[in-house]
Order: structure tokens, then sequence, then C-alpha cells
């Protein structure tokens, strides 16, 4: 299948991730999966012998916006920004990464389970296979028929990959009433939230200026949408 816009991770290393990390060690959260040598599955994959299991071709929008967020997050770390955020505020932010993270696990569950992604061997060609399957295919179909009609740029991008960095909201995204998506966009919303509310406590909030500058940078600069409807 073609449908895959780029590979970051697998569902796996995104379990073991969250499970090895430990926020008291104040470091980025990071999503540990590299290829093997067979390039048909991740390293962690190949050596457990068991099925490596991208995220769902419905929610690499979100897959995206997950890692855009981590991205993001881990410029807090960084000697070259325009602040110094100390190690309580540093800490915040590694506990609502790895709560977000498991939110993303839990929301990514509940759209596999309704749409019975979990059960579906894509090799198998029987008919039984092949209607859970056709039913997948016709909903991303819909889905992207029901994205904005968009006009590539005729200079500058080269393959798919750039296309996605150009234009990521094109990629598919849980929509209201899909099963998982309150519990996404609530855990989207709560990151936010918790970064804004520990530098309000460390920093000062809108009648200081330096906690009025830092709110600022954390709102203006939060690389997710919190579309409710």
């Amino acid at each position: 299948m073609d449908e895959l816009p780029f590979r970051n991770w697998c569902l796996n290393c995104l379990h073991s991730s969250i499970a090895n990390y430990a926020p008291h060690h104040l470091r980025p959260f990071q999503i540990h999966c590299a290829p093997s040598e067979d390039g048909q599955s991740c390293g962690q994959c190949y050596h457990r012998n068991i099925t490596c299991d991208p995220p769902s071709m419905g929610m690499q929008g979100d897959v995206y916006d997950l890692c855009a967020i981590l991205e993001w997050a881990g410029k807090f770390w960084s000697q070259e920004e325009k602040f110094i955020w100390n190690l309580g505020f540093r800490l915040a932010i590694c506990e609502a990464s790895k709560e977000l993270c498991i939110k993303f696990e839990r929301a990514e569950m509940s759209h596999r389970r309704h749409h019975m992604l979990s059960v579906i061997d894509w090799n198998d060609t029987s008919e039984v296979q092949n209607a859970d399957i056709d039913n997948y295919r016709r909903f991303l179909a819909q889905r992207r028929g029901a994205l904005p009609a968009l006009t590539l740029p005729t200079t500058g991008i080269m393959n798919r990959q750039d296309f996605v960095t150009y234009n990521p909201e094109r990629l598919l995204r849980l929509s209201s009433g899909d099963p998982g998506f309150l519990v996404w966009v609530e855990a989207k919303t709560a990151f936010l939230n918790c970064m804004q509310q520990r530098s309000i406590s460390i920093y000062g909030g809108e009648d200081r200026k330096n906690g009025k500058r830092r709110l600022a940078l954390i709102k203006n600069g939060f690389p997710a949408e919190l579309n409710w409807v």
C-alpha cells in the first residue's frame, strides 16, 4: 500500500519508549525506533520477531502533530533560545510529554479497534480480510475527499516527504465524533495548559514582563491546532 507519506516510528517502539521513560531524568522525550537491516521493520520488532505496526493511516496527521510537539518541547533545553528555563519547568515538560504520548497511544488504540485494524492482515487475500481492508480504504478515501482542494507549487516539491513538509495539514487526522478524538484533543490541550501554568507559577503571569513574554512564546510557539470540532 502506498498511503503512508512517511514513517516515523512503530507503535511497539512508542509503547517501549513510554514504559522506559523517567521524567525525573530531565531529558526530552524521544521515541526510539530505528530501521532493521531487512528494511521491513524496526530493529526492536525484528529482534523480538513481532509485527512492526506503524500508526494508522487515518491518523498520520496526528502522528505529525505529536512529533512536532515533542520536537518543539525539546527546544526548551536549548541554550541558544531566547529564554533559559529552569529545572522545575523542564520537569513539567517531561511529565506532560509522557502523558501526551500515553494519551496518543490510547487514541490510536480506539481508532484501530473501531476500524478493526488490529485483526487485519494486509497480506491476506481472503474474502473476509478484503472486506475489512476495503472498508478502511473507503474511510480513508472519504476523508481525503473532504479535504480542501490544493494546487501544488510548480517548483520546490521533489518527493512525497517534501510535500508533507510543505503542507502537513493534508495529512488525515481524527475528527470530531471519531473514537479517540476527544482523548487526543484533550491531551494536546492539557499539554499546553500544563506548560502555561508552570510558567506562571515560576516566572509570573501577564502582570509581569518576564512572565508575559514567556507565556507569549509558549502560546504562539505551540505547533499543533486545538480544534474541538
